[in-house]
């Protein structure tokens, strides 16, 4: 059966690709010696030059449990040069499943053998096509990976908004309203930006486009709905859908059989036990395991000794990762009119990837990686629930999948949607000192809410400007109480207009719940002896107010300057449950690299600045007198102003 195909080309160059081209046009001048490759027939592979249409060929890949089939496969061209540096080989499955299914999420990697030798992977595919025709990424593109392992390399690309993937966690209606939000903001996290890795963009062909096959990213301890929500934060690189987290059937021992290149017509996996790997092999790379379990699904492509390569695309082009490398069970195939999937399960631990490259996901058979711990316990509708996971501790995937993972729990345990207040304390172990973070919010959506709150403060913690930070671990407790319990600060009065020094502003604060009735609380700010005659401002707010106005209060000068200052930011940030009330004198106060001088009279500090030998001394706009607080039981809301006077004794 005969086709014509018209080919494209992109109009756009992408750097990563560049650097991967270069990598592999370095890699293929080097003779085969101690396990390196070289793109010959003699080293069992076929190189593009050698393909041509109608060329048959045999693809390998698991549909069903462990035990990996083959399937026939038609070159109908190659496309050279089909982004910058990389070329792109076109084929059609063929075969009453596939042609029915379509190329499936979780083929990615499937290897595709002509004569006993490797092509190289499936990796793309048309949504919405009428056949089962896939793009091919070449062999000799996903080799380098395999050279990259175990030299120096660059973890951590950023996903997410500005880098921070919880500014996207965030519910979009509840992001002015995050504690975390500002001061992430206020430690100029959100200004900078690195060197993104990004997978690369989709190669157009007429009017469509060829895209990256997406893993199916199995995810358990979630509701299905948070599963929806939170797939708009990982990208098209992979599909979440519910599944469980344990693959079935007894454990078996880790190992490697052979290459079926070096046996050509060899069976197609019979025999082959859970555990074992080879060419066409279901793989998982695992975010998250424990009680919640979030894992990546594709096909092994190619094996040197103790050594992979799979996917034939990256997962996020990361760089270099440390993420654990699992089997995968293979449920069955959902046929989809869009894009079919495999429905799988991660199983036991194989080994570690290394590697995730433009053109290929590489590892390792062997221990796992080291994985951060979490603990969850969340008190809800009566009721308490205990979670225990691990997730991966490259950065920024930690914040990523900690963040995601945590909402899974949160949306297992709580409703999806509908007012609720949430009580979240998170202590986190760095190794140096144990950072701890309390906040009160109300939220719509309880689950999203939480997983962009712990993400933000991984990422804060561990994308820190200051000072290299291991996360060792995680505690988190949630109580979360069903309902609208916001609190207004309805009036604030003074006792009186006029004091002397040493007098007591008394205060008296009418709160009004959503629901319930009104209450009053007075508060006492006393006027320091030494106070000047004039007016003062005594400022009342919930804690966001407070946070805001504190920051145009003291300027520059609110900006951190050291690692002990950026955690000062989360240490003096107040629950939103806590109202604030200020004495201010209109006296400019002082910061020294960063610290304010508190207490310290206008000239003193004056003096004291000029005298410092180091350190930037920034102003501010008002001296804080006296500072006094209280805790309510919902989250506040509303701010009050006001001016009293000092008269002389």
């Amino acid at each position: 059966m005969s086709h014509d195909i018209r080919f494209g080309f992109p109009s756009a160059f992408v750097p990563a690709a560049c650097a991967a081209a270069l990598i592999a046009m370095v890699l293929l001048t080097i003779p085969v010696v101690d396990g390196a490759w070289a793109d010959t027939p003699e080293a069992g592979f076929v190189s593009v030059e050698e393909l041509k249409r109608g060329d048959r060929c045999i693809g390998r890949t698991v549909f069903v449990g462990t035990e990996v089939e083959e399937f026939e496969l038609e070159i109908l061209g190659v496309v050279r040069g089909a982004a910058p540096g990389t070329d792109l080989i076109i084929g059609r499955a063929e075969g009453a499943l596939l042609e029915n299914t379509g190329i499936l999420e979780g083929m990615s990697g499937s290897p595709v053998y002509k004569d006993g030798r490797l092509i190289g992977a499936i990796a793309s595919t048309w949504q919405f096509s009428k056949e089962p025709i896939a793009g091919i990424t070449p062999i000799g593109e996903m080799l380098p990976a395999l050279e990259l392992m175990g030299g120096e390399g660059h973890a951590g690309g950023r996903p997410g908004s500005d880098g921070l993937p919880g500014l996207v966690m965030l519910p979009e209606g509840e992001r002015a309203a995050s504690s975390l939000a500002r001061i992430v903001e206020a430690a100029g996290m959100l200004e900078r930006r690195t060197d993104a890795h990004t997978v690369p963009p989709a190669v157009a062909f007429g009017d469509s486009r060829l895209s990256p096959i997406a893993a199916p990213l199995v995810v358990s301890g979630a509701d299905p709905d948070y599963i929806r929500r939170a797939s708009r934060v990982l990208g098209p690189g992979v599909t979440p859908l519910l599944g469980s987290g344990i693959a079935p059937g007894p454990a078996a021992r880790i190992g490697i059989a052979p290459d079926p290149a070096a046996v050509p017509g060899s069976s197609s996996g019979v025999g082959r036990r859970t555990g074992e790997l080879e060419p066409g092999s279901a793989v998982g790379v695992q975010f998250v395991r424990g009680d919640v379990n979030w894992t990546a699904i594709g096909t092994v492509t190619h094996i040197d000794g103790d050594r992979l390569v799979a996917f034939g695309h990256p997962l996020f082009n990361a760089g270099t990762i440390d993420m654990p490398m699992v089997a995968a069970f293979v449920h069955a195939v959902m046929p989809l009119q869009s894009t079919s999937f495999k429905y799988a399960s991660g199983g036991e631990l194989l080994g570690t990837m290394k590697e995730d490259r433009n053109r290929a996901v590489a590892g390792v058979v062997g221990p796992g990686p080291p994985m951060v711990p979490l603990t969850v316990n969340i008190s809800a509708n009566g009721g308490e629930r205990r979670f225990e996971f691990e997730t991966v501790s490259d950065r920024p995937y930690n914040a990523l999948f900690s963040g995601l993972a945590f909402g899974g729990a949160v949306s297992s345990a709580v409703k999806a949607s509908g007012p609720v207040t949430v009580d979240l304390s998170v202590r986190v172990d760095t190794g140096d000192e144990l950072v701890e973070y309390r906040d009160v919010f109300h939220t719509t959506e309880p689950a999203m809410r939480c997983s962009g709150e712990l993400s933000l403060l991984l990422s804060f913690l561990a994308e820190n400007a200051f000072e290299e930070k291991e996360l060792r671990g995680v505690e988190l407790d949630v109580a979360v109480r069903e309902g609208d319990s916001r609190t207004a600060i309805s009036r604030v009065d003074a006792d009186r207009k006029v004091y002397r020094p040493g007098d007591d502003v008394k205060l008296r604060v009418l709160m009004r719940p959503r629901r319930g009735d009104p209450f009053e609380r007075e508060l006492h700010l006393r006027i320091p002896e030494a106070t000047a005659p004039g007016a003062l401002t005594v400022r009342v707010g919930d804690a966001m107010s407070f946070h805001l106005s504190e920051r145009d209060r003291l300027g520059s000068g609110a900006a951190p300057r050291s690692y002990e200052q950026l955690l000062n930011l989360i240490r003096d940030a107040r629950p939103g449950n806590i109202v604030v009330a200020q004495l201010l004198s209109d006296t400019p106060g002082l910061s020294l690299s960063g610290d304010e001088m508190r207490g310290i009279p206008g000239r003193a500090g004056l003096a004291m600045a000029s005298s410092a030998t180091s350190g930037a001394v920034d102003s501010s706009t008002f001296s804080v007198l006296r500072e006094h607080e209280f805790a309510v039981q919902g989250q506040v809301e509303g701010f009050y102003e006001m001016t009293v006077y000092v008269e002389e004794q």
